[in-house]
């Protein structure tokens, strides 16, 4: 199974992702972009040795550059449950999901979260611990809405989407999740 969380910012794709591998399935290979290039970026090749380059400039890694690293990872684990949180960005990546995972064996679950409700968790979760990304919150956010239409525009062209109404507290999104995976 191939789960795919879409969503803002501070919508709790990453608790639900942990939540689903301390409970439910407990083999689940979470992948983050992020910490997959990170990743890639210290395994000394020559594309790991761009990524890290490009990183500590603070430059933008292109849409090919992590296509390939997520692709090189989910052949990696073959028939693995697999979560990928942060993926697709872009509706270049929309589609190179597509071609990387059959559709047959996708959940994509779109988060979907007011705007308000968003703000009041990344203004909790900068009380409670310190992410740098969450001091540009509204640039993130505008970039988020900009592309997110477009990428449920593409993936909606080879598969269905699973919205899940995610202004709820912790356990209620959860269990619309699960129910939703048929994993109750």
């Amino acid at each position: 199974m191939v789960i795919v969380f879409i969503g803002p910012p501070g919508c709790g794709k990453g608790t639900q992702a942990q939540i689903l591998k301390d409970n439910y399935l407990p083999n689940l290979n979470i992948l983050t972009v992020s910490s997959l290039l990170k990743a890639k970026s210290s395994d000394g090749s020559v594309l790991g040795l761009d990524i890290k380059k490009k990183m500590d400039n603070g430059d933008l890694i292109e849409d090919q550059t992590v296509i390939s690293v997520l692709k090189e990872k989910v052949e990696s684990l073959g028939s693995e449950d697999i979560l990928i949180d942060g993926f697709p960005r872009s509706s270049i990546q929309a589609e190179a999901l597509m071609s990387i995972i059959s559709k047959e064996k996708i959940h994509i679950i779109n988060f979907e979260v007011n705007d308000e409700e968003l703000k009041l968790r990344i203004a909790k979760r900068t009380q409670e611990e310190t992410r740098a990304d969450d001091k540009v919150f509204d640039k993130r956010l505008a970039i988020y809405k900009k592309s997110h239409e477009e990428i449920v525009d593409t993936l909606t062209k080879f598969t269905s989407i699973i919205n899940i109404s995610a202004n709820d507290n912790i356990e209620s999104i959860t269990q619309k999740i699960i129910e939703k995976l048929g994993l109750n």
